[in-house]
């Protein structure tokens, strides 16, 4: 018998005998998927000798630490303020349970994974094994799955099942790769980018601020007017660009060459991202990639501006009228996204990220939400503030639940990531004189995050004076969003050489972002820090100074049709009222630049 021979049988004996332990002990299933989902074939079994990595998500100690410390960090009256982790720091301020690292590690040790082949990163395990180590572990069977798109097809390994032991699985949020079926697609749905809810610029002879937002009248507005970033070496930007978006460097030259002259030769450096690419010309999606760059390059001009193409998509998601197992549909790769900012040093992560997507947040597995939502608790723990469009579904499209328990409930659905805590969501309004909400602009009550100690008080007057209305369709208790708002309609941008309006909440993140960036490069060139997590600031500090009250317009939804037109529940004049102090359509409502410069100035 030869040494191979017998190391195979070796390994075999233990695993009947792993497999008899595990057998006699109950096992816990941790994700399970009824079917493939749409648009992709099951090819056969996975090779067994195939190499795999297994992320293991445990379970932290971390949430009341992480909240403490952020408290600390981001209040401008705390001794601690500005005082950002390391990216070390930052990792260890949420480690796991000791307990849940020590049962983990055991039990992949039981089941003969070398401890060379286990690593720790942050609140993850990381175990190489082999697909034949794989199933055994976790008691399922792998396939190799193939979908055909633009690129000609794509191969993955994965499972429709996995369990795991009981005494394990309290410390276990997920393992990947088992049930996310996440690569590129020629497929995208863009959430905030909705024409039947969107108005369009009004037509007209010549380029005025009446009808277009241009930077030169979004400078006017909002009290930029010249001023000018001079970039500190750390000053950093970034747009984060899902599904194929690219964007595109001659766009964005044509797009300076008429509107913004004063940033002739600006331009963006990329990093890619899970696979991500950067192809130029005229045959890539590349809309909401321009629209976002266009705006950023323009309105933060001389601070350096990154476009994070990020590759894949996810398939975990939990269907309901918007998004379904039925069509082509898949959200965004979350959690690869956060993961690599999660990792980068700290010279290269950037102060300012502004995000134009988002999704239904009931179509994400609350405990996916939730360990990407921390995830952007720890970065704000670093210093970058993140900026998201809030939505362009008012209080919701299809507005019906898909809890599992009320599945026919007709509800008002928040967007995520824009009801995440640590972030600061953007709304949208238009017009000038008075600015108005928009009626497609976003908004509401969260239903997996509670509301939070910062905006408690301009949350509770709201309700005391408006919360009766629609109360059985949303979470009084809940993070309400947006936090602010800006400009999101009539923007000329350059697409595939063309002029087109665009808009949306889409637009109206990347210029909130803007204004971000230019105050933290002011910071830094003072020594300062940069503002990191900007909530607690903003709603204690900047709330009357220094942004326009909105009391004008509201938004609209629950008219009954989803996305993709069909029938939904109708809820009559279903809305949100721009009304005084903070509501949920405009949030503080528009930014005073050099006031809210001046007061980032003093902290």
């Amino acid at each position: 018998m030869s040494k191979f021979t017998r190391g195979l049988l070796c390994f075999q004996v233990t695993q009947v005998l792993y497999f008899a332990a595990t057998a006699a002990s109950s096992r816990v299933v941790v994700d399970s998927r009824s079917h493939v989902p749409y648009g992709w074939t099951a090819l056969g079994p996975a090779p067994a000798d195939h190499i795999i990595r297994l992320s293991i998500a445990l379970e932290t100690t971390g949430q009341d630490r992480l909240d403490e410390e952020l408290h600390q960090i981001s209040n401008p009256d705390h001794v601690r303020y500005g005082q950002h982790l390391t990216r070390d720091e930052a990792w260890a301020s949420i480690l796991p349970r000791r307990e849940a690292v020590d049962s983990t590690r055991r039990w992949l040790s039981l089941a003969q994974v070398p401890e060379g082949q286990i690593r720790q990163r942050g609140h993850f395990l990381e175990a190489t094994v082999t697909v034949q180590d794989a199933e055994a572990l976790l008691a399922t069977n792998y396939s190799v799955f193939s979908r055909v798109d633009n690129d000609g097809g794509r191969r993955v390994i994965g499972t429709l099942a996995y369990s795991v032991p009981a005494d394990v699985r309290r410390h276990i949020v997920a393992i990947q790769p088992t049930t996310f079926f996440d690569t590129t697609s020629y497929h995208w749905k863009p959430e905030h980018r909705n024409p039947s809810a969107r108005p369009q610029a009004r037509s007209t002879k010549n380029d005025t601020c009446d009808t277009l937002n241009t930077p030169l009248c979004l400078r006017e507005l909002y009290g930029i007017n010249d001023y000018r970033g001079r970039p500190h070496p750390r000053s950093l930007l970034g747009v984060v660009g899902f599904s194929k978006q690219a964007a595109q460097y001659d766009q964005l030259e044509k797009y300076v060459e008429k509107y913004a002259t004063y940033a002739k030769g600006a331009n963006f450096t990329v990093a890619l991202i899970n696979n991500g690419t950067n192809p130029q010309g005229l045959n890539y999606p590349s809309g909401e990639a321009n629209l976002d760059i266009q705006i950023a390059v323009a309105m933060a001009h001389r601070v350096p501006v990154r476009f994070y193409s990020t590759g894949g998509e996810d398939h975990n998601f939990q269907p309901d009228l918007d998004i379904s197992d039925r069509q082509k549909e898949h959200v965004e790769p979350w959690l690869q996204f956060v993961s690599f900012l999660l990792d980068l040093p700290d010279q290269d992560l950037p102060q300012v990220m502004s995000i134009s997507y988002g999704v239904n947040e009931q179509a994400i597995p609350k405990p996916y939400a939730q360990r990407i939502c921390h995830i952007f608790g720890q970065l704000s723990l670093r210093g970058m503030s993140v900026i998201v469009a809030s939505g362009d579904a008012g209080p919701g499209i299809s507005c019906q639940s898909n809890d599992g328990t009320k599945t026919n409930a007709t509800r008002f659905l928040p967007d995520f990531p824009a009801t995440c805590p640590y972030v600061t969501s953007v709304g949208g309004t238009g017009g000038k004189s008075p600015e108005r909400a928009l009626n497609f602009s976003s908004g509401g009550f969260s239903d997996y995050w509670y509301r939070p100690a910062w905006q408690d008080d301009a949350v509770k007057t709201y309700l005391s004076r408006h919360g009766k209305k629609w109360s059985q369709y949303y979470n009084q208790k809940g993070r309400g969003f947006p936090d602010v708002a800006a400009q999101g309609t009539g923007y000329p941008i350059f697409n595939h050489d063309k002029i087109e309006n665009g808009g949306g909440t889409s637009a109206s993140a990347p210029l909130f972002a803007s204004m971000i960036a230019l105050i933290n490069d002011d910071r830094l060139k003072s020594g300062k820090p940069p503002l990191g997590f900007l909530n607690p600031w903003l709603y204690k500090k900047a709330t009357q100074r220094a942004f326009t009250d909105i009391t004008d317009g509201r938004s609209e939804g629950c008219k009954g049709r989803t996305y993709g037109g069909a029938p939904a529940p109708i809820i009559p004049q279903a809305g949100w009222d721009a009304v005084e102090g903070w509501d949920p359509v405009t949030g503080l409502g528009t930014p005073k630049f050099e006031k809210l410069r001046e007061l980032g100035m003093k902290c």
